[in-house]
């Protein structure tokens, strides 16, 4: 089998000659062209991977055929081949898209190993291309789950950030998918092809926050034995993810801030500005209002941060989402697994529904993929799942022998009595988490007895 399909562009028959006969000894398929139009219509045609142009062709110019050529498919590595030697010559076809030069006469144990490079860089962009299709598939929109009135304002939100570079504060309990709602506005957005990273600020030690996010010069620190290049200037153009931003020190806050407001950072130990066009999405699980009354988040970051909020509600607040979420994860890990498991039953599915989820959708994920591990059926059963999950529970009235009035009395209190919980007292939070306003807030309060 042939190795790869290279393409030739000359317009001498006794060089194309020549040339093919060597690829060909290689293993290597090979076309023909002598004018841009045969080499565009080949191109058209058939899968190429290298494209080999002489640099004069008759009445037209290589240069002209690699544009044409990369307009058509981008991934193919051109390889320019010229009698003329010259450093201008050279830059130009570098720049108009040619991965390598060569110069006539052509060595051949040259010239191979150079076709062999550029194969090699062929396969990899190849792989990249795949792998960004792959990524923009999985992050899609179309994959978050959005059955609940809370997921589809998330969803509108997710879908007006990605059509701006605005800055983009998510906020939510541990395990509600932030960094899937800020991996789907990258993908989404006009940045896809360009760089996505995350930072998850506690899971690195304070001494180098500082450095991984802005870099640092060589000898700025101890152990810093060659320039470090930071995640800002890493990801120019792209989307920077910096996850659980309330950890942020107060100096490095300083320096984000600066960031912010002029697209200017600095590596440590150095007095040289950089710039960077990254696009800044944070995200955090604690009540960044409550840590700036305690004067531990600057409020001027803060409001750098939150042009575009993005609140994602925990599961047991949605969970219209929760058979959806179950049906994927079931065909997930029953795939992984080698089961053929095609549902759950109604028992299973209620007991799931019922449970309060503290871990949220990390946790359901958990639960479903320990079920498909125990499970010997085609469906799902109450035994396949943790004991936890069918033991009788506070929110759970539907089995009581209490009046409707009482039922309901109850179920308000406790939904309020968490949301003061959650936002850490704060009412007019609690209310926004509620649906209702801070006024109904107390006024409820009141008549059901509850002191914040």
């Amino acid at each position: 089998m042939s190795k790869a399909t290279i393409l030739i562009v000359e317009d001498d028959p006794l060089q194309r000659r020549l040339i093919r006969r060597n690829l060909e000894q290689e293993g290597y398929e090979v076309l023909e062209a002598a004018s841009l139009r045969e080499a565009t219509a080949a191109v058209d045609s058939r899968a190429v991977e290298v494209a080999i142009v002489d640099y004069k062709l008759d009445g037209e110019t290589g240069i002209d055929v690699i544009r044409a050529v990369l307009e058509r498919n981008p991934l193919v590595t051109p390889i320019v081949v010229t009698a003329f030697a010259d450093i201008e010559t050279a830059v130009e076809a570098l720049k108009k898209g040619a991965y390598d030069y060569i110069v006539k006469p052509l060595d051949f144990k040259k010239f191979l190993p150079s076709v062999e490079r550029a194969l090699e860089r062929q396969k990899l962009r190849r792989e990249i291309a795949l792998l960004r299709t792959s990524l923009e598939t999985k992050f899609s929109l179309k994959n978050v789950v959005s059955a609940s009135p809370g997921m589809e304002e998330v969803m509108r939100l997710i879908a007006k950030a990605a059509g701006s570079d605005a800055a983009v504060l998510i906020d939510g309990e541990t395990g509600t998918g932030k960094d899937l709602a800020a991996r789907s506005i990258h993908f989404a957005s006009r940045r896809k092809d360009d760089p996505y990273m995350a930072v998850n600020i506690p899971s690195l030690p304070e001494t180098l926050v500082e450095s991984e996010l802005f870099g640092a010069e060589k000898g700025s620190y101890t152990g810093a034995h060659e320039r470090k290049i930071g995640k800002f200037e890493a990801a120019s153009g792209g989307t920077l993810f910096l996850d659980e931003i309330g950890d942020l020190t107060p100096q490095v806050q300083v320096k984000l801030l600066r960031f912010l407001q002029d697209k200017q950072f600095y590596r440590l130990g150095s007095s040289s500005a950089l710039h960077s066009d990254v696009r800044i999405i944070a995200a955090t699980n604690r009540d960044l209002e409550k840590l700036m009354r305690e004067e531990k988040f600057r409020p001027d970051l803060f409001y750098r941060l939150n042009v575009i909020h993005i609140r994602i509600p925990p599961l047991r607040r949605r969970r219209e989402d929760i058979p959806p979420l179950v049906d994927r994860f079931i065909k997930t890990y029953a795939e992984r697994e080698g089961k053929t498991i095609r549902g759950i039953t109604h028992e299973a599915m209620s007991a799931i529904v019922r449970y309060a989820y503290p871990g949220n959708i990390r946790e359901l994920e958990n639960i479903i993929e320990r079920a498909a591990v125990f499970a010997d059926g085609e469906d799902i059963t109450q035994a396949d799942l943790p004991v936890y999950l069918s033991e009788k529970r506070e929110e759970d009235f539907s089995s009581e022998d209490l009046p409707l009035t009482e039922k309901v009395r109850r179920l308000e209190s406790r939904e309020i009595r968490r949301a003061l919980q959650e936002s850490g007292g704060v009412k007019s939070r609690a209310a926004r988490a509620l649906g209702i306003t801070e006024r109904i807030l107390a006024y409820k309060m009141k008549t059901l007895g509850i002191v914040s």
